[in-house]
Parts: C-alpha cells; structure tokens; sequence
C-alpha cells in the first residue's frame, strides 16, 4: 500500500535525531578560502564593489577563481546542513546535493534555493519592468523559461515572486516590485507562482516563495530595512491582497520581512506570521526567514541575543533561518533548557519535509548533465523568448513625433556611457546572468540598421563624471539626423540597500540632455533605471522629441529598444508606478482617498507650492505610435445585488495608421463609504490587438464581492450604495457610469 506524504513525513521525523531536525531548517550558503595574495575572501563586499561600479565584473570573476569554495560537506553529511542558498554553480551544486543524498545518515535531500527573480542565465526584465507588459502570457513564458533554466542547472526553490507593494520610487527595491497596485500585483503572483510549481513531463519545476511577508516596500522614507508603522486596515486592504493570491495558488513557502511592523520585527511576529498567514490566509507551506533576519532581531533591540532571537522566531511561526546560523546553534540548547519544546521544532520540520515529499525531492532525483545544461541555458528559444517579452515592457513617455525613426533618417548618434555598459544594461538582480552575452544599446541599433543607415556611437556623458565628453558629442551630433541619448542609473543604483533621496538623473545628465536639445536636432531619450524617475525637465523640454522608459529590459535589451525605435514593434507598455514631479512627493500613488479640499488651482487646497499636484505620469499611462479611441461604456445592470458581477463593456477603436496594442483598464469608486474609499481602484483590465480601423468591444465582468473594504474593525464588508466605473487607457482617463450596490 502507498503511504501518503504524511505518513512518508512522520516516519522519517521519527528516525530524525533532534540535531538533524534542526539541520532541516537551516539554509547557509557556502563558505570561501581565498588563495588570492593580499585578499580576505569577502565575497559580500566584492559583490557590493561591483554592483557600485568599484569592481568589474571581471575581476570579481578572477577572485572567485582565486578561491576554494567550501561546500560545507561535513555539515552536509552530519545532518546539520539541509539547505543551500543562492550557490549558482552547477558542478558544486551537484557536489552538496550528493554529499546530502548519499553520505548523510538519513539521504535527506536539499533545497538549493537561488533568486530566480528575473531569470536564470538568460536575464528577462526586470519584476516593475516586467509588470508595465500587463501581459499575463508574457509573464508566464518568462517564468517558464527561467524556471527550466534553474531546474537543469540544479535549482529547485526560487526565492519569489517579490510581491511588496511598492508606492515610494525613493526605494531601491521598487525594481524589484510588481508596482504600486495590489489587483495587477496579485495576478501576477497567480501566473508565477502556478508556472513556477507546474511540474513538466521531466519533473522541471521550482518551488515558488512568496516574498517578503509583509508591507517591506512601505517602509518610512523609502529607506531600506526601515520601520513601517501602518494600521490594519491598510495593511489587509493594499498589501495582503497579492500574497493571499500567492498563497491560493499554492506558494510552497513565504520568506518573511527583514523590516519591524508597528514595533515588531516580522521574522518574530507570531501575529502575522501565525495568526495572519496561517489563520487568515489558510498557508500550509512553511516560512523562511530573510538573509540573516534572524540575528537581526537582536540589532533591531527586540530581543537581548541571538539565542532568544532564535527562540522567538521559531515560536512566531518562522520555520527556517537563512543564514543566521542562529537556528543550529542554539535550539538544540533551547530545548534542553526547556525553552521551547521539541514539539516546537518538530513542527517547523514537519513542514519543511512536507514540501520536500511534495515537490519530489526524494522520488525524483535530479541528474547532473553538463550537455543538458549547455544545450539549454541562453539557447536562441529563450534568447528569443527574451526578446519578445522584453520589448513589451518598455514604455513609450513622450513622443511628439519623431520615433518610430523615419525613413529619411541616415545618420544615427548614439550618445551616453550606458548605451554601451553591460552590465549597467544587464542591471540589478542579475547575478547568475553573464555580461558577455548582453545585448547594448549600441549593439541593438546596429543590428536592426536599415542598409544605408550610419550608426556613430560616443560616450558623451554618464552617470558619473565631468563634461569632458559634452562638446565633442555636440559637434558629433550636429552632423547627424537624429540622436539617441541613453541615460538612467547604473545597476547598482537600485535593487536592495540601493535607496535614493534625490530621483533626478544623477551626475551631469541633465545638464548634458538639455545642451543637446538647444541643438534644434530630433532627441529621444532612452531611460534605463530601476525606479521611476524625476525627469519633468525633459519632459517640458520642446528639444527632447520623444522619451522612451526602457527600465532594465535583460539580456536581450538592445535588440528590444533597437525594434522599438526603428518600429518593427510599436511599443505597448504600461506605468503600473507614478511618476512623481520631484521625489519630494513620495509616495504618490494613484489609489489614494480624496481630501475635503482636492487639489485644484485654488489656494486653500491639497497641492504643493512649487510643482504640480497631479503625477507627471499617471499609473497605467504610455503612449503608442497609433491611437486608440474608447467609446459607447455599456452597463448590463445599473442596480446589483450583493451576489451578482458588475458587467459591463466599452468599445475601442484604433484609429491610427498602424496595428497595436492597447491595455484597456477597468477602474471603480466607492463614492461613499463608512470609510473613505480611494479615487480609483483598478479590477479589470485586458491587452487586447487592434489593425489600423478595427473596432472591438471588450466585455468585463467584477463580481460585487470584490469592490469591498476593510472597515475599522478589520471586517471586510461590501456597502451598499453609488458606485463609478471607469473604462480607459490610464487611470486618470476615460469614460465613467454609474450603478449601485444594494
């Protein structure tokens, strides 16, 4: 008779010794003797190095090869080690995960997880690049391929999706976010965490860890690890609702916040970790802590030491400690002082090997395959993949005209140190890609060159740097048709500890940009950057012609731009962030409540003195090379009951020269509530194709039980009374209609 996974779980739990329990919930990395004369091997601050452009990634290359990587194979083999971070080689990966199988007393196998965040080798988009596709088909493929690409590589748990909500552009870790609105960001979860965990015909599949639990990206002042101080009713109503769809789809883990929640460190909190996650959202896989998140708490001045951290973190509902160590080094004491019950560490271990059974690590070995991995990493397919995915994301900001780039043009500058940087082009969260198949800027524009058009690239300018460069590349560009100037923030200026007070574009760039307007010659701008940024100046600039947002794109991110900007695509990308006028109005978002003095031209109203009131850039907002109209907003029903939908339709047209696509977005207002309601919440949208003169009318139905809200005693109610709904191209814009809930 087949046992079931419990039944596999709980007879191996009771051949466990205490101490290989408590290996199963410890996750380290790998340790570094360096041979390297006149070096410590400290491989953090290498990568810090090269992420703040101190380091090439060249010689970060040649000291790791200076050094003997240890594996932790005793460890391994004792039971105390029974999972491994972020370890990206293949060969040593393999060598871990046999010493576990084969020498340790029980052949427990690992989880080796990495952070599959935007690929594995071949480098997807960015997660807030990815997210401005608002394709769903484009986040699957992307997903799947970075998950085979894992897989045969030896990975099988990734370390996401990322689903903080982010409304502070001042955050570095915005990049890594699906952007500010909780409804898009929950169906993204639902297609990554589904494609992730779908298991193919091979067995190729990855656990899938919903991150970081919860409200990390609202914290004070954009600042990273910050405190966030926040009420309940904001936290289940803006930030809960991505992760519970995470979990409905079946996260395998939840990896918790490094940050404190109203006091407390959430890596220690039995109130969201126990009582929210597993009590109201119904999780059942179990949680790991962020990177050293553990010990942490003794920082924080929430604990005394790093053993009560331990104590408190395993009773909070924490099930694993990535890389405190704190875990093997002090429950096994813990216990023995009576602390905490072995019970306790059985649970958490229960839940580990639970996942262990379920995703076939004991029944489907995996097979180390140098050819396979050869034949499948970076393949054309996924190159290709890339590719496509890639230029959906990109967001057409400005145009007055001059792209796509006309025919009659014959003389391209290119100019700015980033449209020839990899690794600044490759950007943040990349660490298992590689610089040397990155595609530039400088690359792309050249390889989609109509004959007898002639690409010139100079640096000009950068981030970094004087103006030695400026006046030769005005002279350069006087002798061109047109100049694309490439500008942003190099890698290291966004991802994690990467936050920013000042959203300008860093160093001269400005200065440079605005110089080269004055010379009466088309301008696009290409951005690269992990945030949104401050550029009203070159928006209200008549010399800069058209601004493309190309985020950070991956390894195929010139040949995406380069397809933009010649059309051979027309550009379909949507903001899911605002842009702000000056970074001194973050967090602005656009599902905020209304004030009893909006803001209008009058005095005594919401506003500042000194820049406008409304965003730059709207949520939902980019620009194509056609047009499309919206029209005839139709409501099935005017009056609905409590267990009905809402549905209705609106017809748009393209009304331009040239097929595109169009990202038709549904919004509603609760116009009076217990509470106050926001101006506007997205709850539908759809991308749909449209030929030049095409017409379509696209139907959308939100059942009612969905345009509810937390009230001030945290029940969440749907009241009746007047609603608006808003069919449009962004939030700010479009039709409207009435109805009403009873």
């Amino acid at each position: 008779m087949t046992m079931t996974i419990k039944d596999r779980v709980e007879e191996l739990l009771s051949k466990m010794t205490l101490r290989e329990k408590i290996g199963q919930l410890n996750q380290a990395g790998t340790t570094m003797n360096c041979t390297l004369p006149g070096f410590e091997a400290d491989i953090d601050t290498w990568v810090s190095q090269m992420l703040q452009g101190r380091l090439s990634k060249e010689e970060l290359d040649r000291r790791l090869a200076m050094c003997e990587e240890d594996l932790r194979e005793d460890e391994i083999a004792g039971g105390e080690l029974g999972n491994y971070v972020n370890l990206y080689d293949d060969e040593k990966i393999a060598r871990g995960t046999k010493a576990a199988r084969e020498n340790s007393r029980l052949g427990i196998p690992m989880f080796v997880g990495v952070d599959v965040i935007r690929g594995y080798r071949t480098i997807f988009p960015t997660p807030l690049a990815l997210s401005c596709s608002w394709d769903m088909d484009a986040v699957r493929r992307s997903t799947q391929t970075a998950k085979r690409e894992a897989w045969v590589s030896g990975v099988n748990w990734t370390f996401g999706p990322m689903l903080d909500i982010a409304r502070d552009a001042r955050w570095g870790r915005i990049v890594e976010s699906p952007g500010e609105d909780p409804y898009l960001a929950g169906e993204i979860a639902k297609v990554q965490v589904r494609e992730f965990q779908r298991e193919e015909e091979d067995g190729c599949r990855l656990m899938a860890s919903a991150k970081h639990f919860l409200a990390y990206g609202a914290v004070s002042g954009g600042q990273d690890y910050y405190t966030v101080d926040m009420s309940e009713r904001q936290l289940f109503e803006t930030y809960l609702p991505p992760f519970k769809a995470a979990v409905d789809a079946g996260a395998g883990a939840v990896m918790s916040a490094f940050h404190d929640l109203n006091g407390i460190p959430c890596t220690m909190d039995k109130w969201l970790l126990t009582d929210i996650l597993r009590g109201k959202l119904g999780f059942e896989g179990f949680v790991v802590s962020d990177a050293e998140a553990v010990k942490q708490c003794a920082v924080h001045g929430a604990v005394k030491d790093e053993k009560e951290a331990a104590k408190m973190s395993l009773l909070a509902g924490g099930d694993m400690d990535m890389s405190s160590l704190d875990y093997i080094q002090y429950l096994e004491e813990l216990v023995e002082e009576g602390e905490i019950e072995e019970e306790d560490v059985d649970r958490a271990v229960r839940r580990v090997l639970t996942k262990k059974f379920e995703f076939g690590l004991f029944d489907k070995e995996w097979a180390y395959d140098p050819k396979l991995i050869c034949d499948t990493v970076l393949s054309p397919e996924n190159r290709k993949t890339a590719l496509d995915v890639g230029k959906r994301c990109a967001v057409l900001l400005k145009n007055d005209g001059i792209l796509p780039i006309a025919k009659g043009v014959k003389k391209i500058l290119i100019t700015g140190e980033l449209a020839d940087d990899r690794q600044a082009l490759m950007g943040p969260w990349s660490f298992t890609g590689r610089t040397d198949t990155q595609v530039t800027i400088v690359d792309g524009m050249k390889n989609y060159a109509p004959e007898g058009v002639e690409i010139t690239y100079i640096k000009g300018f950068g981030v970094k740097g004087g103006r030695d460069g400026f006046e030769e590349a005005y002279e350069m560009a006087k002798k061109a048709d047109m100049v694309i100037a490439v500008a942003g923030e190099e890698a290291y200026m966004s991802g994690e500890a990467a936050s920013r007070a000042d959203l300008h574009l860093a160093g001269l760039q400005e200065e440079f940009l605005l110089g080269l307007a004055e010379l009466k010659i088309p301008v696009a701008v290409v951005l690269i950057n992990g945030r949104p940024l401050a550029v009203r100046c070159l928006q209200d600039c008549p010399g800069i012609g058209a601004i493309l947002e190309g985020w950070h794109l991956g390894t195929e991110f010139g040949n995406a731009v380069a397809e933009i900007l010649y059309g051979k695509y027309n550009p379909s990308g949507k903001l899911t962030v605002t842009f702000a006028n000056e970074g001194g109005q973050e967090p602005m978002y656009y599902n905020h409540p209304n004030t009893g003095k909006p803001g209008s031209d009058f005095k005594f109203t919401s506003k500042y003195q000194d820049v406008p009131f409304t965003p730059l850039y709207p949520f939902g907002y980019g620009l194509s090379y056609t047009v499309f109209a919206y029209d005839s907003l139709k409501l099935e029903k005017e009056v609905l009951e409590q267990d009905e939908s809402l549905c209705c339709s609106v017809k748009v047209t393209n009304t331009g020269s040239r097929a595109g696509e169009e990202v038709v977005q549904l919004y509603i207002r609760d116009l009076a509530g217990s509470c106050v309601r926001p101006v506007r919440e997205l709850k539908a949208f759809r991308k749909i194709m449209l030929k030049p003169g095409e017409e379509k009318e696209i139907s959308f139905q939100v059942p009612v039980k969905d345009m509810g809200f937390y009230n001030r005693s945290c029940q969440y109610i749907v009241e009746p009374g007047e609603f608006r709904v808003f069919a449009g191209p962004d939030s700010v814009s479009g039709l409207s209609a009435a109805y009403y809930i009873r």
